[in-house]
């Protein structure tokens, strides 16, 4: 304690302030203006929790303060509650480990619950009920590989076939051109068979034609016949982004091996379906964008994905990840449409809304389930599992609706139309791809895409597959974008 009391030089005895000084450590004041410590035993005593001035000892000056620094006789609060001092650094100390204890305990109390646990705890909480949290999808399309001019041709030279009464012969060159000739034994005569007239091409075979010359049974009979190089598109080719810091591509890879064609267009293409190596969004990409091939298949001169490739998705939120689980015990009941919804919604790879239609036309005892993404077989499995008795489950993809979007962009003067249109066009498909099952295209939704875009002043003549309106999704469709066209002016 550091009790302060002021000296007259008329009274010799001061009352302290607490009842239970056990001892006088310390007095402070002034003797002729200048600091003194006065002296137990010699100046002052202490007499029934009294300070007692000595009638020989030195005293402080007349209406000057002095200090009492005493200790109790029992605990007493901390009173030394100065910034910077020792008590209180100690005990702010003890207070912030104190408080982050109590955080850690809160903390621990509610990872227990699923409505307040979070991260791993509440994965934790719903394994309870079997249930896991859906990791990050690989977002999955098709890239179309092709060449703007005709392979190179190879001539094969007497490829022999035993005709064995078949009437359909395959050639062993998948890349037919044409047939120079063919020739084999028919009648025991040595014969040269005629296009059209004895055989036709169908699908790189020969087929023998209805009344026209075969060759004898058993006999061999032998083709010339020009065929184009095949040109092989191995599984595993990688295909990327174009961009000139490597963190920013976006790299996907082929997942099966296929063979370049002639499309009945007469381009020679293939598609392919292929596979971002990153999960979630951060590997979807827009029409356009997958054109640049590290190391090109030989022969293949280009590489283009026609459509958005929008289906990777992140980690399933906490949010959702609670949901599901709240409706597991529906689950197992096995009688909801509810339950019916969130078992495909499980499935991993299903992207957007499930929509569940009981009673589609009118049928008592049949239910629709719409899902995009995910694998088939899986869901159909998934349904089995979770369906109640004498329920029928029809599973079907979303009818696809494909959009032709042509819009007029206002720009600000002097901002450049290329970079505008560039962020406009991203603008609108990041909207478009949002779309689920059922949901309708709202033309004032890509207006407002397209103004959230620095620079652009005004959007004008938005049409919809040549409408000014919006188009009205059906509960088994979604709309899909198949052209974009942006025109800019100033």
């Amino acid at each position: 304690m550091n009790e302060k009391h002021e000296f007259a030089k008329d009274r010799t005895k001061y009352k302290l302030a607490n009842p239970d000084v056990l001892e006088i450590v310390k007095i402070e004041g002034t003797v002729n203006g200048a600091p003194f410590i006065f002296r137990k035993g010699a100046d002052y005593r202490l007499s029934d929790n009294m300070v007692e001035w000595l009638r020989l000892g030195d005293k402080p000056g007349d209406r000057t303060p002095f200090f009492v620094n005493y200790r109790l006789d029992a605990p007493q609060g901390i009173t030394d509650i100065n910034p910077g001092s020792v008590i209180r650094t100690i005990v702010e100390s003890f207070a912030l480990e104190i408080d982050y204890l109590y955080a850690q305990m809160n903390h621990v109390y509610n990872s227990g619950f699923i409505d307040s646990s979070t991260g791993k705890s509440l994965d934790l909480v719903v394994s309870i009920l079997g249930i896991d949290r859906k990791t990050a999808g690989f977002a999955t399309g098709e890239v179309t590989f092709g060449r703007n001019s005709e392979p190179g041709k190879v001539e094969v030279l007497r490829e022999a076939n035993v005709h064995d009464g078949k009437d359909r012969y395959a050639l062993k060159n998948p890349m037919l051109e044409s047939i120079k000739k063919l020739d084999g034994t028919s009648g025991g005569v040595q014969t040269t068979f005629t296009k059209d007239g004895d055989y036709k091409l169908s699908d790189n075979a020969i087929v023998w034609t209805e009344g026209g010359r075969k060759p004898d049974q058993g006999s061999v009979f032998y083709t010339d016949y020009t065929a184009y190089e095949q040109i092989t598109i191995p599984v595993d080719t990688k295909v990327s982004t174009y961009s000139r810091r490597p963190e920013n591509l976006k790299v996907y890879r082929t997942m099966r091996e296929a063979v370049l064609s002639r499309n009945p267009e007469g381009k020679w293409e293939i598609e392919i379906p292929v596979v971002a190596l990153t999960s979630g969004k951060e590997g979807n990409i827009f029409a356009g964008t997958l054109n640049v091939m590290p190391r090109p298949p030989i022969g293949i001169e280009y590489v283009i994905n026609k459509k958005d490739i929008l289906n990777g998705t992140e980690d399933e939120s906490d949010e959702e990840l609670r949901e599901r689980a709240k409706r597991a015990l529906e689950m197992a009941g096995k009688a909801t449409l509810i339950s019916l919804k969130s078992a495909v919604q499980g499935v991993p790879g299903v992207t957007g809304e499930v929509k569940v239609v009981d009673q589609p036309d009118g049928v008592p005892g049949i239910v629709q389930i719409i899902a995009s993404g995910g694998d088939e077989k899986e869901i159909e499995n998934m349904i089995n599992e979770t369906r109640s008795a004498g329920i029928k489950v029809e599973f079907k993809r979303p009818s696809i609706i494909p959009l032709d979007i042509k819009l007029t962009i206002i720009a600000v003067e002097g901002v450049g139309k290329n970079e505008v249109t560039d962020k406009v066009d991203n603008s609108i498909r990041q909207y478009l791809g949002t779309l689920n099952i059922d949901d309708d295209v709202i033309v004032s939704s890509i207006i407002k895409s397209a103004l959230m875009v620095q620079g652009v002043r005004d959007v004008q003549d938005v049409t919809i597959n040549g409408k000014k309106e919006n188009i009205e999704v059906k509960s088994d469709e979604k709309g899909e974008l198949r052209n974009l066209q942006l025109f800019t002016e100033e």
